[in-house]
């Protein structure tokens, strides 16, 4: 569809009723990611110790942002539709790039993509144990994408010009961003991926998937792709009308800033699912898996002479775990230190 057969006023109003859409599905995840970050299952507050505050501060931020981008989205139309009686109609308050509703339409996308993409490379640090140098690329890619979209801001600010974001002057910047936040978004998922199918192969290997079979990891890793490939098909979309300099962008991007806080607090709503089934699940079993606010690891339990021993004997079987099998995922989801899978030997 070309943009003729698609003008601005009609754009501005499809993105309004699509980011509304999807701000009602924001208001239910948000407020569902809360209760998992802030309550018990059984409904009692957590205590300060026990929640993760940088998980709830981005929560917060990020539901901020979206519900900011939809007032101004309102904001705008009024202007457009209700205020604006000069030459040129609603499309004159649309494409003047320089506006103060424009500039921060574009500072909120910015800044929302900045908070998610910089949870995900933070997720991937802390999955490899905090090993700097797995997350040094997507973190000179996340710091790129955020330089340019300053740069795009500054030079929107200062275009005073009626124009659409396919003005030559916006058209590198923008496609860098959305480059690298592709590129960023798939090898931070990726990495991921990886680290926990080589837990998950490592734990299967010792023969422990008889507890209830290697399925465990495995759903970790089904809703880590699952939620990221929402947001990347949202971006990749974006992307396509950006460069078909269809109007039909402007309704994605703002998707786009709905999404991202969507896709965050599923992945904390599921893994409380997911706990939720693994405790039930495994209450009859004599290995017991608990979800709660240790790291993943395999315990390493004292040895016959009342010295560390760097094995652990799986309950039943001849099978014994080296503790340097052991891994991490902290800061993943809902505990006190994010999601967390341990292991423990009942003999």
């Amino acid at each position: 569809m070309s943009s003729s057969a698609f003008p601005m006023p009609t754009a501005q109003l499809v993105a309004l009723y699509m980011q509304c859409i999807f701000y009602g599905i924001d208001l239910i995840t948000v407020a569902y990611g809360l209760r998992v970050l802030l309550w018990t299952r059984d409904g009692h507050f957590k205590g300060r110790t026990r929640i993760t505050w940088i998980m709830v501060g981005t929560t917060i931020a990020m539901f901020t942002i979206a519900t900011l981008e939809v007032a101004l989205g309102l904001v705008h139309n009024l202007q457009a539709f209700i205020y604006y009686a000069g030459p040129g109609g609603p499309t004159v308050v649309f494409e003047d790039l320089s506006s103060w509703l424009n500039i921060v339409h574009t500072s909120d996308y910015v800044i929302q993509t900045f908070i998610g993409d910089g949870i995900m490379v933070y997720r991937c640090y802390v999955v490899y144990d905090r090993n700097w140098k797995v997350v040094l690329l997507p973190v000179l890619l996340w710091l790129t994408e955020t330089v340019c979209g300053c740069v795009g801001v500054s030079i929107e600010a200062t275009l005073h010009t009626s124009a659409t974001l396919n003005e030559a002057r916006l058209v590198p910047y923008i496609t860098t961003i959305l480059s690298l936040t592709l590129a960023m978004t798939t090898m931070t998922t990726g990495l991921i991926v990886y680290r926990i199918m080589q837990v998950n192969n490592s734990v299967a290997s010792h023969d422990i998937t008889r507890v209830g079979g290697n399925l465990r990891l495995t759903r970790v890793v089904r809703i880590l792709v699952e939620s990221g490939l929402m947001y990347t098909t949202s971006v990749v979309v974006f992307f396509g009308t950006f460069l078909a300099s269809n109007n039909a962008q402007y309704g994605v991007s703002e998707v786009v800033v709905q999404l991202i806080p969507i896709s965050f607090t599923l992945i904390l709503i599921r893994a409380d699912q997911a706990a939720a089934n693994e405790t039930s699940t495994l209450q009859q079993t004599s290995t017991t898996i608990h979800w709660n606010s240790g790291p993943v690891r395999l315990p390493v339990h004292a040895g016959v002479d009342g010295k560390a021993s760097d094995r652990t004997r799986v309950a039943g079987s001849g099978t014994a775990i080296s503790g340097s099998d052991a891994y991490m995922m902290d800061d993943m989801g809902p505990g006190s230190d994010g999601w967390h899978l341990e292991l423990d030997s009942v003999v």
